[in-house]
């Protein structure tokens, strides 16, 4: 471990980097739960238009297994946590003060941040992937219908 103090004008950059890195995180958690909703909405359509149309054909069923693939993921993406890392809360902060040196306490503070950055990256990272199958489904639903009506 390092103990060589951290300048203050070092310290000033780091956390305005950490800051405007963690406000940039937590706006784009918001994208995934709506392009979830949009995946829902779209899911509950397009099985409403296939119910509606059933033919002789049996791929219908399978539309409707993948659209219900879809639902389902698009609903996990939901439920998933967002970026909610935001930093160490200042309660902490102003007991630590108290019995740990400034540069300590500065130090454990860019730490911080650091791992809450690192977590919120992994946490939108999965929440992209889940969101990313339930688009893949929904195509995949859609060209099976086309499918099935081009052979009907």
């Amino acid at each position: 471990m390092s103990t060589k103090p951290i300048t203050p004008t070092l310290a000033d950059g780091l956390r305005l980097l950490a800051a405007s890195q963690l406000q940039m995180q937590a706006a784009r958690s918001v994208a995934p739960d709506a392009s979830a909703l949009g995946v829902m909405a779209v899911d509950a359509a397009f099985a409403a238009i296939i119910l509606d149309a059933t033919g002789t054909y049996d791929l219908w069923i399978l539309a409707l297994a993948l659209l219900g693939l879809s639902f389902g993921l698009a609903v996990r993406t939901g439920r998933l946590p967002g970026a909610e890392e935001t930093g160490p809360l200042i309660d902490d902060i102003l007991t630590a003060s108290k019995t740990r040196e400034d540069d300590e306490l500065e130090r454990s503070l860019l730490r911080d941040l650091a791992t809450d950055m690192r977590t919120n990256r992994w946490t939108l990272t999965r929440k992209g992937l889940v969101l990313d199958r339930a688009q893949t489904f929904l195509v995949a639903a859609i060209l099976v219908e086309l499918v099935g009506r081009v052979v009907q």
